[in-house]
């Protein structure tokens, strides 16, 4: 396994999510819609939301002759347990959009466990599936009905279409997102009008939805805290795994030796 191609593409669709994966660089700028290289053999793209964007971001680094790719960023839960914050690692993606066929891709099964082994278990989930949709689900109703629908634990907009590039090209590929908004919060209208594809915002159309809909106000605060918490625990990752993501899974990464156990 430490004889794999060492090329690893991390696509993140928004600029604050691509900034957590370069937490550990020093002045990084981050270009949206455009390939970074952000250390030896380590790739960035910005993709910006959605599955078309992700879709363009992946092709275009797999013609890059990238080895593997990442998805990387923050998902929406829809299992009830998971809390703001919390890691993804889930086994599975489940690709959405043919409406009469729902499609699994299984994630690298080395790159998953040397990534589990580093991150431990407390606010890790590394069991299950994450569900890609063409919508932002942005109430408890529609999150519900998606987890019975499908039992994935957590929704996003990109991963599945990350890994349907990664599998046609027989690439490896992997998903880390961290939890930003619970099954129990709802994305207020005002918020998700007001920003663009990298989720930057237009304070014309934020204070104009506020106008129009001054109950979202409420859902604001908590919002925030949520994705703070997402973004903390994101570049957490990188402290534990590296900048590399522990890419590509070395025997020695699978199985570290404890430093002062005699071994």
């Amino acid at each position: 396994m430490s004889d794999l191609p060492a090329k690893l593409g991390i696509i993140a669709p928004l600029r604050c999510e691509s900034v957590c994966a370069v937490a550990r660089i020093e002045s990084m700028d981050i270009k949206p819609d455009s390939v970074q290289k952000i250390g030896k053999d380590l790739f960035l793209y910005c993709s910006g939301l959605g599955s078309r964007n992700a879709t363009r971001a992946a092709r275009t680094l797999i013609d890059l002759d990238i080895d593997a790719l990442a998805s990387w960023g923050v998902a929406g839960a829809l299992d009830s347990n998971l809390a703001a914050g919390d890691i993804l690692l889930p086994a599975k993606v489940i690709d959405t959009i043919d409406r009469q066929r729902h499609k699994a891709y299984e994630v690298d099964k080395h790159w998953h466990a040397a990534l589990r082994s580093a991150l431990g278990r407390k606010g890790v989930y590394s069991e299950g599936s994450i569900v890609s949709t063409q919508v932002v689900q942005d109430t408890p109703r529609k999150k519900t009905a998606l987890h019975r629908a499908t039992e994935a634990m957590a929704v996003d907009m990109e991963s599945a279409a990350i890994a349907r590039v990664a599998s046609e090209a027989g690439k490896p590929f992997v998903v880390i997102r961290s939890i930003s908004d619970t099954v129990a919060m709802s994305l207020p209208a005002s918020a998700l009008d007001a920003i663009d594809q990298y989720a930057q915002v237009s304070l014309s159309r934020l204070f104009g939805g506020l106008l129009k809909n001054p109950g979202d106000l409420a859902h604001y605060p908590i919002l925030f805290r949520s994705f703070k918490k997402a973004e903390k625990r994101l570049r957490q990752v990188l402290e534990l795994c590296g900048n590399d993501l522990l890419w590509p899974p070395s025997v020695e990464r699978l199985f570290p030796v404890e430093h002062g156990s005699g071994q």
